[in-house]
């Protein structure tokens, strides 16, 4: 049993992943006892599902730790911010969001229980291309009461708390606020069965995956690439 799983979304990031590991792997051993960094990575072909990609994660480790943190490989927390932040205990009232978007959603850094994560049924499997996931799973969270706490957001630079590199991705860009807000009125029309009936019907509960390949790249680090 681990006490956190440390999920990390991943494709093309060769270089983020090799810094992530030298530099910030080790504060996570010093500072997390107990922790295991899963690397998911998508198989080229379709438009990167970074939801699809940490329900993986939840997944595989359901059951089989206290805490998920969902993390980018570009962005690297300092000693500090793991000293103030990530050792932060979560119950299942709340998620507590240590590097979130200034437009309100569940992206970045949080932490959550394995509880939790698995009672909202994850992130939705069916959002291909970057954006509005992060705002499926905090209606998710808000839809069982389950409260944001907020540390950190990225409307600002945190130079003693964060090191983030500059976000060159594979995703498609495009009407990403668009979509989000587009995404959120709907959802928050549907009546509360309405709501329901959408949360179950994409997540946990009907994800489908491949795995190609399952690896040990460091002491504490596992690569999972997958089909999806």
């Amino acid at each position: 049993m681990y006490e956190n799983i440390i999920a990390i979304p991943f494709r093309n990031r060769d270089k983020h992943l090799e810094y992530f590991i030298k530099n910030t792997v080790p504060l996570f051993q010093e500072h997390l006892p107990n922790s295991k960094v899963v690397v998911i990575e998508q198989k080229e072909g379709k438009l990167f599902n970074r939801g699809a990609l940490l329900n993986v994660a939840f997944k595989e480790y359901e059951n089989k730790t206290k805490y998920f943190f969902t993390h980018d490989v570009d962005i690297n927390p300092t000693k500090k911010c793991i000293e103030e932040y990530y050792i932060k205990e979560v119950n299942d009232t709340h998620v507590l969001g240590i590097y979130t978007s200034q437009c309100n959603t569940l992206g970045g850094i949080i932490k959550i229980n394995d509880q939790t994560i698995q009672k909202i049924n994850g992130f939705p499997n069916d959002i291909w291309g970057w954006g509005t996931e992060d705002k499926a799973l905090q209606n998710r969270a808000e839809y069982y009461n389950i409260t944001k706490l907020t540390n950190l957001t990225n409307r600002t630079e945190h130079p003693k708390y964060l090191l983030r590199f500059d976000d060159v991705n594979d995703r498609e860009t495009k009407h990403v606020s668009q979509n989000t807000n587009k995404h959120d009125h709907r959802f928050q029309q549907l009546n509360r069965e309405q709501k329901l009936q959408e949360i179950m019907s994409s997540g946990l509960n009907n994800l489908v995956y491949t795995i190609l390949e399952r690896k040990h790249i460091h002491d504490i680090v596992e690569l999972i690439k997958v089909e999806i």
